[in-house]
């Protein structure tokens, strides 16, 4: 008898040992996901606000070499639109629904201004910013969804879900627009080329 209780106690001494490093494992993996989740929020969040400040360069070359008036104006609203919604911290579903309208405008003024032949290279200088910011863009949108999807599956599982919410650990928004999102575009009447300067 007295020589099960000597192995019964390194059996719960082992359990106990394996359990804590468990945990302790379970914390840091889900405090370094949620650091890479926030860091990836913010290389979008640059790339996102580095657009809104390259559409008005567009718009003013799209004005000077007269172009269609309705797709500068559409690009300009969905600019104002993005940047409304961004300033109200609206859900990422929404946000995602604007940048997304905003891209559409953006490549609408874009392939407006290479077909017609009549762009400078100002315009040519932004448009080529610009696609390279939308490959960045997506890039980071993919970077963020991944590693918040890779949270969401912590918070998510039976087995380590209790532990990360009780370290109060939600499952974050992915950048996706949704189904529920409304999409607004500001309709701009028609904007004049001293207005773009501001």
């Amino acid at each position: 008898m007295t020589s099960v209780a000597p192995v019964v106690l390194t059996v719960v001494a082992a359990t106990l040992v394996v359990t804590l490093a468990w945990l302790v494992s379970v914390v840091r993996r889900a405090r370094r996901t949620v650091d890479t989740v926030v860091a990836g929020l913010h290389l979008l969040e640059v790339a996102l606000d580095h657009r809104r400040l390259l559409v008005p360069e567009l718009a003013r070359a799209a004005v000077g070499a007269e172009l269609d008036r309705e797709a500068i104006n559409q690009a300009v609203g969905a600019r104002s639109w993005s940047a409304i919604v961004r300033e109200r911290r609206v859900d990422l579903g929404t946000r995602a629904a604007a940048e997304n309208a905003l891209s559409a405008a953006v490549h609408h003024l874009v392939c407006t201004g290479r077909e017609s032949g009549r762009v400078r290279w100002d315009f040519t200088s932004a448009a080529s910013e610009l696609d390279a910011l939308e490959r960045r863009i997506a890039g980071a949108v993919r970077v963020y969804n991944a590693h918040a999807a890779a949270l969401s599956g912590l918070v998510r599982s039976p087995l380590t879900g209790p532990v990360v919410r009780t370290l109060g650990i939600g499952a974050p928004d992915l950048f996706v627009e949704t189904a529920t999102a409304p999409v607004h575009v500001l309709e701009v009447p028609d904007v004049p080329a001293p207005a773009l300067a501001a």
